[in-house]
């Protein structure tokens, strides 16, 4: 089976985790991961600006097959949600021509832990040991490893 690479996105206005894993079924290698950071000062069109500049870094970088982001589906703080729907969209507009792959957030700790209801520090956990001992800089790169290690796993699987 040929390896596919695939860019993972934990969406967000103020931390957006991304990850670029490869693999063709067997243990994927994390070839990027981290978190952009945006100041809730700055205009939105600029930190979407900023979001989708780094982002278009790094499909242009790795060449990525197919983009996979978490969706927001149900939030308790609305306006929050709403910020959090347009970066959604920002990662949409960059997979244009590659696969798309979208994952509701109990489905990304069910694929990961094998329970849709698993504790944050459960998935962390288990992606790190999946892709081995890797210093992430925030829980938003181990939610994107997480959605980027589905994505695979649902195209090799």
């Amino acid at each position: 089976m040929r390896a596919i690479r695939v860019l993972g996105v934990d969406p967000g206005l103020t931390a957006t985790g991304y990850a670029v894993v490869a693999g063709d079924g067997a243990r994927p290698e994390v070839l990027a991961v981290g978190t952009i950071r945006t100041q809730a000062t700055v205009p939105v069109p600029d930190r979407l600006s900023a979001i989708h500049g780094k982002l278009a870094q790094l499909i242009a970088i790795y060449d990525p097959t197919g983009v996979a982001v978490e969706e927001v589906y149900l939030a308790r703080n609305a306006p929050s949600a709403m910020a959090t729907r347009e970066v959604v969209g920002v990662v949409k507009l960059l997979a244009q021509g590659r696969r798309l792959y979208t994952f509701a957030p109990r489905e990304v700790k069910k694929w990961i832990c094998g329970s849709g209801s698993a504790p944050k520090d459960q998935v962390i956990h288990m992606v790190q040991s999946l892709v081995g001992a890797r210093d992430l800089d925030s829980d938003h790169a181990a939610d994107a490893l997480a959605i980027a290690i589905c994505a695979l796993l649902e195209r090799t699987g």
